[in-house]
């Protein structure tokens, strides 16, 4: 073989006698269960693939990627989460506690995107560019490390 890396697809059952056999040789051998996983790593080190040729694998892969998540379902998730803690800390006035804890990273990277520029910040956001910089204030955001 040209490379001492092989990676093979598929559950691990089975491999470990393959593994020693091919160790001793001095190929190194990774088994990976998921397709997408393999790719990526396939992509990042020299190695062959054992079990099925490159254009079979793409295909693989390609039917086997991990679904898109929305952004809605991601915050759903993540609220979800944060409501249960909330609640079980016995907190309150969960509204402004919520609109904390997402003002002002939501504020900081439109600032950073837009490189400082808060009248392109404010038209992105929706807001006013006074409500803007009375909010970067009210939220102590620096603005030095944004240019």
């Amino acid at each position: 073989m040209e490379n001492d890396s092989i990676i093979i697809v598929g559950r691990s059952n089975g491999f470990s006698e393959l593994r020693k056999s091919w160790g001793e040789k001095g190929i190194e051998v990774t088994v990976i269960k998921d397709a997408f996983e393999a790719k990526k790593r396939m992509g990042k080190i020299p190695c062959s693939l054992v079990g099925l040729d490159p254009d079979t694998f793409n295909t693989f892969v390609s039917q086997s990627a991990p679904p898109a998540v929305s952004l809605k379902d991601y915050i759903e998730k993540r609220l979800h989460d944060f409501i249960k803690r909330f609640k079980s800390s016995e907190g309150s006035n969960l509204y402004y506690a919520l609109l904390r804890e997402i003002e002002k990273p939501l504020l900081t990277m439109v600032l950073k995107e837009t490189k400082g520029n808060q009248l392109e910040a404010a038209h992105i956001l929706g807001l006013n560019r006074n409500t803007l910089r009375k909010k970067i204030k009210e939220l102590n955001i620096s603005l030095d490390n944004l240019k």
